[in-house]
C-alpha cells in the first residue's frame, strides 16, 4: 500500500476529510480542513481512494489532542475543536438535505451537547487476546481483521460502566475463556436515576459462569448467539442474574427498556428533541386542545408517543421488535397512558385502518429511513403535520423530497447526540399546504 502526502480541503458527508492527489479524490478520517497529512492508501479505484492517517505534517488551529488512542475507531472527530464540530455538522446536514431535496433547508437551531464524553447509553466491546489474557477491543475502522486494545474501555460511556465491564473481563480471564467462546459484551446504562445491565454474547450454550452479581450492575445475562452470524443477536438466554432491563426518567416520565431494545443516546439532548417535537405538535391541535389521532411509527419502547399522549384522543405506536413492544406496553401502564396502543408490526405492513384519519404523524426510523410503502401511504392519507426525527440526513432528505410535493417545512433542528463523531440527529417538521 502506497503512502502519499497531500493537503485536505474540507469535511464531507461521512465525516471524512477530502483531498486530491494526482487528480484523484482521497478520503481520510482524522484529518481536518487545511491540514497537510501523510496517509496510506488502503483502497483505490479509478477516481477516488480511501486512506488511513499516518502523520499530520501541518496541523489546523482547530485541532485538539484526542482523549483516546483508539479514537479513529469510535469517534474520529475527537481531534476537532468542539465548536468547530458543531459548525461542521450543521453545514453537513444542510448540504446533505440540499443534495437530496434540491431545496435550501436551513436549521433553525443546532443543539450542542454539554457533555462530549460519557454520553452513550450503550457500549459493545469485542474481545482479543489469548485465554486468561483477554482484552476488550474495537475493530479498526475499515479493517475488520485488525483491532484496537481498550485497557480502560471507552470514554464515550461513563466511567462506572467501564469499571463494571473490567470486573466482568477479570472473571472471564479467570475462567480462561477464549475468543472462540465469546462474541461481545454489551452494557446498557440509564443515567437517571442510574442503572446498568450487561449481556455477554457467547458462541456456546454450555459455558458455565459463576454468580455474576457484579458491583455496578443491576443485572447480567449470559446470552447464546449463533457463531455463524457476525452480529451479536440473542438466540437464547443461557442464564441471568438480577434485572434484564434499565429504567430512564425523561421529562417526568419513566421508561424501561430491555438489554436488546433500541434506545436513544444522550438523554440530555433527547429531552431537548422531545421538547421540540412537542412544540411542533401544538399548532396542529384544534381549539379543544387535543387532536383525534396521533400515530408514532418506528416507536421503539414508546417514549415519543407516550410523551405526547396528552395531545391526542388516541395514540397509536407501531414497532416491529417484540421485546420493544413488550416494554412499550409496560411503559404505557407505568405512565398511566390509557389512550396509548402499541401495535407489533413492520410499519410498511401495518393495516390501512391504523393510518386513516391521522392528524399528527411522528416518524423516527432507523438509518435506512422510511420504506417506500410507508412514504406512499403517507402521501395518500396526508396527515396535517409530519414530525420526522432522523439519525441520517441523507435518507431523511430522500423521504422529504416526496413530502415537499404536498407539504412545506416549518421547523428544522439539529441535535449533537453523538459528540466527537460525524453523526447527528435532525428534526424536520412538515405542514400540509
Amino acid at each position: 500500500m502506497r503512502e502519499i502526502t497531500l493537503e485536505f480541503k474540507k469535511i464531507v458527508g461521512e465525516g471524512k476529510a477530502l483531498g486530491r492527489s494526482e487528480g484523484k479524490v482521497v478520503f481520510c478520517y482524522g484529518v481536518l480542513p487545511e491540514e497537510t497529512a501523510r496517509v496510506r492508501v488502503t483502497f483505490e479505484k479509478k477516481n477516488f481512494a480511501e486512506a488511513e492517517l499516518l502523520e499530520i505534517i501541518k496541523p489546523s488551529p482547530k485541532r485538539v489532542a484526542p482523549r483516546e488512542d483508539h479514537y479513529l475507531s469510535c469517534s474520529p472527530w475527537q481531534v476537532m475543536d468542539y465548536a468547530f464540530q458543531c459548525e461542521t455538522k450543521k453545514g453537513l446536514i444542510e448540504d446533505l438535505l440540499y443534495q437530496t431535496t434540491k431545496e435550501t433547508i436551513r436549521l433553525d437551531k443546532f443543539y450542542a451537547a454539554k457533555e462530549t464524553f460519557g454520553y452513550r447509553t450503550k457500549i459493545e466491546y469485542s474481545f482479543t487476546g489469548e485465554p486468561g489474557a483477554l482484552s476488550f477491543a474495537f475493530h479498526k475502522r475499515g479493517n475488520y481483521r485488525e483491532k484496537y486494545l481498550l485497557p480502560e474501555g471507552c470514554a464515550l460511556i461513563g466511567p462506572e460502566t467501564n469499571a463494571a465491564a473490567l470486573k466482568v473481563l477479570k472473571i472471564l480471564n479467570d475462567l480462561k475463556l477464549s475468543t472462540a467462546d465469546l462474541k461481545t459484551l454489551i452494557i446498557r446504562e440509564a443515567g437517571n436515576p442510574g442503572s446498568r445491565v450487561a449481556a455477554l454474547f457467547m458462541k456456546r450454550r454450555d459455558i458455565t459462569l459463576p454468580e455474576m452479581n457484579i458491583e455496578g450492575l443491576e443485572g447480567f445475562l449470559a446470552v447464546y448467539s449463533d457463531p455463524v452470524s457476525s452480529v451479536s443477536q440473542a438466540d437464547g438466554i443461557v442464564n441471568s442474574w438480577g434485572d434484564d432491563f434499565v429504567t430512564e426518567e425523561i421529562l417526568g416520565g419513566k421508561f424501561s427498556y430491555g438489554f436488546d431494545c433500541f434506545f436513544q443516546n444522550n438523554m440530555e439532548l433527547f429531552a431537548e428533541a422531545l421538547r421540540e417535537i412537542r412544540a411542533a405538535a401544538l399548532p396542529a391541535l384544534p381549539a379543544r386542545g387535543k387532536c383525534g389521532k396521533l400515530v408514532d411509527l418506528y416507536s421503539g419502547v414508546g417514549v415519543i408517543g407516550l410523551t405526547l399522549r396528552d395531545l391526542a384522543e388516541k395514540v397509536y405506536a407501531v414497532e416491529c421488535s417484540p421485546n420493544s413492544v413488550k416494554y412499550a406496553a409496560l411503559n404505557a401502564s407505568a405512565n398511566g397512558a390509557s389512550n396509548f396502543e402499541i401495535v407489533c408490526s413492520l410499519s410498511e405492513k401495518t393495516g390501512e385502518d391504523l393510518f386513516s384519519g391521522t392528524d399528527i404523524l411522528v416518524l423516527d426510523p432507523p438509518r435506512a429511513g422510511l420504506h417506500g410503502k410507508v412514504v406512499k401511504r403517507i402521501m395518500e392519507i396526508l396527515p396535517k403535520r409530519i414530525i420526522y426525527l432522523s439519525c441520517n440526513p441523507i435518507t431523511q432528505g430522500r423521504d422529504a423530497a416526496f413530502f415537499l410535493e404536498k407539504y412545506r417545512i416549518v421547523r428544522a433542528a439539529g441535535f449533537d447526540f453523538y459528540p466527537n463523531t460525524p453523526h447527528a440527529e435532525t428534526l424536520l417538521v412538515f405542514e400540509r399546504e
